[in-house]
């Protein structure tokens, strides 16, 4: 038999396996250094819907540049470190971070909030 699940207090309901799994991240690591880098986006420069349509270059790189070293710490704590683990981890969570900021662009600009 195998061991029973180990679950992990950030997240009780989510499932302990997931992308963060083959990606050498566990749970917390993957969802921490996501909300981490969506928080930034959302936050940096001031808050997201008082700038929608403003130039959002400083607010786009400083939330994407948070993501290689956070991995890269989190894979070294793990003892995973290896530079394709590092570049797999850093573009799943970028891509998710792409598409968590874009859907909350969207909504802020559909709801008219900021304009």
């Amino acid at each position: 038999m195998t061991e029973p699940a180990r679950r992990e207090r950030l997240f009780a309901p989510l499932p302990v396996h997931g992308p963060w799994t083959m990606l050498q991240l566990s749970r917390t690591q993957f969802l921490l250094i996501l909300a981490a880098a969506c928080a930034l986006y959302a936050f940096a420069g001031g808050p997201l819907w008082r700038h929608l349509g403003d130039n959002d270059f400083l607010r786009i790189a400083v939330s994407y540049a948070i993501i290689p070293p956070a991995v890269a710490l989190a894979l070294h704590r793990n003892r995973a470190l290896r530079v394709s683990t590092w570049l797999a981890a850093s573009g799943v969570i970028a891509a998710l971070k792409l598409l968590l900021t874009a859907l909350l662009a969207l909504a802020l600009g559909i709801a008219g909030v900021g304009a």
